[in-house]
């Protein structure tokens, strides 16, 4: 899946790789979560453009719910996504993407040669507004040992057929991306929180760092599984008088 991603691109960029002008202030995003706003690529007619969009989509009924990313296999044949898919994808300009690996084991993924991905997503437009959601691939080779699931990141000659190409070229286009084209690293566990937003989220862990962090969750068990016994041990205690 993909449940957060930094976007950090310049406007210079953004108007190098996709021929789009950036209007107005646009700052580095080192953390970006479900339901804020981001800036995607679309071609609506004959020109590409960037537009801000919300991140999620907001359910149809109280029943149903919020929707940050939508499957390969399935996006062309579902009610939620098929229109989308067939009439208004969009590409999602990112630096990488987080993915854990336990509760505060983030690991930020990124290309090898530094440059900004292309995600590939769909766009939805609704009275509240513009949202998109994500696609996902399957994780391809050593990325499985991060999650099973990956952002479908689109080769950069596939770019415009995936903004305004027939729906057979989007699908053909819907393949997971080679686990060689990205390297990935331990971060902080301050990712988590949505309210940061700094280049130091996306610092690699020293080994230093690792090694007292799992230290630190050595301890935090060690001392939970002491607690635990110790409640179990008064339960029993009481327990005994009860029936002393």
């Amino acid at each position: 899946m993909c449940g957060r991603f930094t976007s950090t691109a310049s406007p210079e960029e953004l108007m190098r790789l996709f021929g789009v002008t950036i209007v107005g202030n646009l700052q580095p995003r080192w953390n970006l979560a479900p339901s804020q706003s981001a800036l995607v690529i679309t071609k609506p007619g004959l020109h590409t453009e960037a537009i801000e969009a919300k991140w999620g989509l907001p359910p149809a009924t109280s029943k149903h719910s919020f929707l940050i990313n939508a499957r390969m296999e399935t996006a062309s044949e579902k009610v939620t996504f098929r229109d989308a898919f067939a009439h208004n994808r969009c590409i999602i300009p990112a630096s990488g993407w987080y993915e854990w690996t336990g509760p505060k084991k983030p690991w930020h993924i990124q290309r090898r040669d530094g440059e900004t991905m292309a995600m590939g997503g769909l766009l939805f437009d609704r009275p509240q507004g513009k949202f998109f959601v994500v696609m996902t691939s399957a994780a391809d080779g050593d990325l499985q040992n991060i999650h099973h699931r990956a952002p479908l990141v689109l080769p950069k000659d596939s770019w415009q057929s995936w903004l305004s190409g027939p729906v057979q070229s989007a699908t053909n286009l819907c393949q997971a991306a080679p686990s060689d084209w990205f390297n990935w690293y331990r971060v902080t566990a301050d990712v988590g929180k949505v309210a940061l937003n700094h280049p130091g989220l996306v610092t690699p862990l020293s080994p230093e760092d690792i090694e007292r962090e799992t230290h630190d969750a050595l301890y935090a068990e060690k001392n939970a599984h002491k607690k635990t016994a110790q409640k179990a041990k008064i339960v029993d205690d009481n327990q005994g008088n009860l029936f002393g």
